[in-house]
Protein backbone atom coordinates (compact mmCIF):
# COMPACT_ATOMS: atom_id res chain seq x y z
CA UNK A 1 0.00 0.00 0.00
CA UNK A 2 1.41 3.05 -1.38
CA UNK A 3 0.48 6.55 -0.05
CA UNK A 4 0.14 8.01 -3.26
CA UNK A 5 -2.89 10.52 -4.52
CA UNK A 6 -4.96 7.12 -5.53
CA UNK A 7 -5.17 5.86 -2.20
CA UNK A 8 -5.20 8.73 -0.72
CA UNK A 9 -8.72 9.52 -2.52
CA UNK A 10 -9.86 6.52 -2.30
CA UNK A 11 -9.53 6.57 1.25
CA UNK A 12 -11.64 10.20 1.58
CA UNK A 13 -14.19 8.35 -0.96
CA UNK A 14 -14.58 5.62 1.75
CA UNK A 15 -15.55 7.37 4.52
CA UNK A 16 -18.17 9.24 2.02
CA UNK A 17 -19.42 5.67 0.90
CA UNK A 18 -19.64 4.86 4.71
CA UNK A 19 -21.49 7.64 5.83
CA UNK A 20 -24.14 6.98 3.42
CA UNK A 21 -24.24 3.08 4.44
CA UNK A 22 -24.20 4.31 7.51
CA UNK A 23 -27.11 7.20 7.43
CA UNK A 24 -29.17 3.60 5.45
CA UNK A 25 -28.70 1.31 9.23
CA UNK A 26 -30.90 4.55 10.61
CA UNK A 27 -33.31 5.12 7.63
CA UNK A 28 -37.14 4.42 8.80
CA UNK A 29 -38.29 3.08 5.70
CA UNK A 30 -37.56 0.81 2.70
CA UNK A 31 -36.89 2.79 0.02
CA UNK A 32 -34.82 5.00 1.80
CA UNK A 33 -32.48 2.37 2.82
CA UNK A 34 -32.24 1.15 -0.77
CA UNK A 35 -31.56 5.38 -1.99
CA UNK A 36 -28.88 5.22 0.69
CA UNK A 37 -27.55 2.15 -0.09
CA UNK A 38 -27.44 2.94 -3.84
CA UNK A 39 -25.39 6.03 -3.25
CA UNK A 40 -23.16 4.10 -0.82
CA UNK A 41 -22.42 1.09 -3.44
CA UNK A 42 -21.82 3.75 -6.38
CA UNK A 43 -18.72 5.30 -4.01
CA UNK A 44 -17.75 2.01 -2.89
CA UNK A 45 -17.17 0.84 -6.82
CA UNK A 46 -14.82 3.79 -7.04
CA UNK A 47 -12.73 2.70 -4.37
CA UNK A 48 -12.39 -0.67 -4.74
CA UNK A 49 -11.54 0.46 -8.35
CA UNK A 50 -8.95 2.41 -7.36
CA UNK A 51 -7.81 -0.05 -4.82
CA UNK A 52 -7.40 -2.41 -7.39
CA UNK A 53 -9.85 -4.90 -5.38
CA UNK A 54 -11.86 -6.81 -8.41
CA UNK A 55 -13.95 -9.15 -6.15
CA UNK A 56 -14.97 -6.20 -3.78
CA UNK A 57 -15.76 -4.18 -6.77
CA UNK A 58 -17.93 -6.98 -8.82
CA UNK A 59 -20.01 -7.45 -5.41
CA UNK A 60 -20.56 -3.78 -5.39
CA UNK A 61 -21.56 -4.00 -8.55
CA UNK A 62 -24.17 -6.67 -8.21
CA UNK A 63 -25.53 -4.90 -5.01
CA UNK A 64 -25.75 -1.61 -6.55
CA UNK A 65 -27.74 -3.62 -10.27
CA UNK A 66 -29.90 -5.31 -7.54
CA UNK A 67 -30.54 -2.23 -5.60
CA UNK A 68 -31.68 -0.54 -8.82
CA UNK A 69 -34.00 -3.57 -9.55
CA UNK A 70 -35.44 -3.28 -6.01
CA UNK A 71 -35.96 0.34 -6.17
CA UNK A 72 -38.52 0.40 -9.41
CA UNK A 73 -40.09 -2.72 -8.33
CA UNK A 74 -41.28 -0.54 -5.03
CA UNK A 75 -42.27 2.15 -7.33
CA UNK A 76 -43.95 -0.26 -9.82
CA UNK A 77 -45.38 -2.27 -7.58
CA UNK A 78 -45.72 -0.29 -4.17
CA UNK A 79 -44.71 -1.22 -0.74
CA UNK A 80 -45.45 -5.31 -0.97
CA UNK A 81 -45.28 -7.56 2.60
CA UNK A 82 -45.65 -10.57 0.74
CA UNK A 83 -43.63 -12.43 -1.93
CA UNK A 84 -43.97 -12.91 -5.79
CA UNK A 85 -42.52 -15.22 -8.03
CA UNK A 86 -40.55 -12.13 -9.51
CA UNK A 87 -38.78 -11.69 -5.86
CA UNK A 88 -37.73 -14.90 -5.67
CA UNK A 89 -36.28 -14.90 -9.41
CA UNK A 90 -34.31 -12.00 -8.82
CA UNK A 91 -33.08 -13.22 -5.74
CA UNK A 92 -31.65 -16.33 -7.15
CA UNK A 93 -30.50 -14.61 -10.00
CA UNK A 94 -28.59 -11.79 -8.14
CA UNK A 95 -26.99 -14.92 -5.99
CA UNK A 96 -26.10 -16.83 -9.00
CA UNK A 97 -24.49 -13.71 -10.65
CA UNK A 98 -22.93 -13.58 -6.93
CA UNK A 99 -21.36 -16.63 -7.65
CA UNK A 100 -20.19 -15.97 -10.92
CA UNK A 101 -18.02 -13.16 -10.39
CA UNK A 102 -17.04 -14.77 -6.76
CA UNK A 103 -15.12 -17.50 -9.39
CA UNK A 104 -14.48 -14.55 -11.87
CA UNK A 105 -12.42 -12.51 -9.84
CA UNK A 106 -10.83 -14.85 -7.06
CA UNK A 107 -8.13 -13.83 -5.15
CA UNK A 108 -7.52 -16.22 -2.54
CA UNK A 109 -10.00 -17.44 0.49
CA UNK A 110 -9.48 -14.35 2.41
CA UNK A 111 -11.27 -12.48 -0.81
CA UNK A 112 -14.08 -14.65 -0.20
CA UNK A 113 -15.14 -12.37 3.26
CA UNK A 114 -16.84 -9.93 0.41
CA UNK A 115 -18.65 -12.83 -1.28
CA UNK A 116 -20.00 -13.69 2.20
CA UNK A 117 -20.77 -10.11 2.92
CA UNK A 118 -22.74 -9.44 -0.12
CA UNK A 119 -24.92 -12.83 0.23
CA UNK A 120 -25.60 -11.90 3.17
CA UNK A 121 -26.37 -8.19 2.41
CA UNK A 122 -28.34 -8.82 -0.81
CA UNK A 123 -30.81 -11.78 1.78
CA UNK A 124 -31.22 -8.99 3.74
CA UNK A 125 -32.23 -5.86 1.62
CA UNK A 126 -34.04 -8.20 -0.53
CA UNK A 127 -36.95 -9.19 2.20
CA UNK A 128 -39.17 -6.69 3.17
CA UNK A 129 -37.81 -5.93 6.87
CA UNK A 130 -35.80 -3.02 8.01
CA UNK A 131 -35.80 -5.33 11.25
CA UNK A 132 -33.70 -8.25 9.47
CA UNK A 133 -32.01 -5.95 7.46
CA UNK A 134 -30.40 -4.37 10.33
CA UNK A 135 -30.00 -7.73 12.45
CA UNK A 136 -27.76 -9.00 9.25
CA UNK A 137 -26.61 -5.92 9.03
CA UNK A 138 -24.23 -6.90 11.86
CA UNK A 139 -22.45 -9.92 10.37
CA UNK A 140 -22.09 -8.12 6.74
CA UNK A 141 -20.09 -5.57 8.36
CA UNK A 142 -18.15 -7.76 10.35
CA UNK A 143 -17.05 -9.14 7.12
CA UNK A 144 -16.59 -6.10 4.92
CA UNK A 145 -14.17 -4.99 8.19
CA UNK A 146 -12.20 -8.11 7.09
CA UNK A 147 -12.21 -7.85 3.47
CA UNK A 148 -11.07 -4.00 3.61
CA UNK A 149 -7.83 -5.09 5.99
CA UNK A 150 -7.16 -8.02 3.11
CA UNK A 151 -7.27 -5.11 0.93
CA UNK A 152 -5.54 -2.52 2.61
CA UNK A 153 -8.17 0.43 3.19
CA UNK A 154 -7.42 1.71 6.47
CA UNK A 155 -9.95 3.79 6.56
CA UNK A 156 -12.48 0.61 5.11
CA UNK A 157 -11.74 -0.84 8.18
CA UNK A 158 -12.34 2.36 10.85
CA UNK A 159 -15.59 3.02 8.78
CA UNK A 160 -16.84 -0.52 9.08
CA UNK A 161 -16.24 -0.69 12.27
CA UNK A 162 -18.37 2.43 13.28
CA UNK A 163 -20.88 0.85 10.52
CA UNK A 164 -20.74 -2.46 12.80
CA UNK A 165 -21.85 -0.32 15.46
CA UNK A 166 -24.32 1.52 14.15
CA UNK A 167 -26.05 -1.29 12.71
CA UNK A 168 -26.14 -2.84 16.40
CA UNK A 169 -27.53 0.43 17.43
CA UNK A 170 -29.99 0.00 14.64
CA UNK A 171 -31.19 -2.74 14.90
CA UNK A 172 -31.69 -2.43 18.70
CA UNK A 173 -33.21 0.37 17.98
CA UNK A 174 -35.95 -1.46 16.26
CA UNK A 175 -36.19 -4.30 18.39
CA UNK A 176 -37.30 -1.50 21.54
CA UNK A 177 -39.46 0.24 18.59
CA UNK A 178 -40.90 -2.76 17.91
CA UNK A 179 -41.72 -3.79 21.62
CA UNK A 180 -42.79 -0.19 22.45
CA UNK A 181 -45.73 -0.76 19.77
CA UNK A 182 -46.94 -3.55 20.71
CA UNK A 183 -47.04 -2.56 24.35
CA UNK A 184 -49.28 0.40 23.46
CA UNK A 185 -51.43 -1.82 21.49
CA UNK A 186 -51.53 -4.73 24.12
CA UNK A 187 -52.63 -1.20 26.14
CA UNK A 188 -55.18 -0.30 23.74
CA UNK A 189 -56.76 -3.47 23.07
CA UNK A 190 -57.29 -4.11 26.99
CA UNK A 191 -58.85 -0.64 27.63
CA UNK A 192 -61.26 -1.46 24.82
CA UNK A 193 -61.93 -4.66 26.28
CA UNK A 194 -63.02 -2.80 30.23
CA UNK A 195 -64.87 -0.59 28.46
CA UNK A 196 -66.94 -3.17 26.63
Amino acid sequence: MELDFTYILSQILTVVEYGLLGLSYLAKNRKAVVILDIASMATGIVVFLLLGADLGMAMSVVVLLANFYYLWDEHKHGKQKRYFTRDFVVLAVVLLLILVLAILTYDGPLSLLSVFATTLYEISIWQKSTKVYKFLGIPVAGCWMAYNGVVGSIFGVICEFVMFSTSIYGYVAEVRGSASRRVRKGRGKSGAKKSA
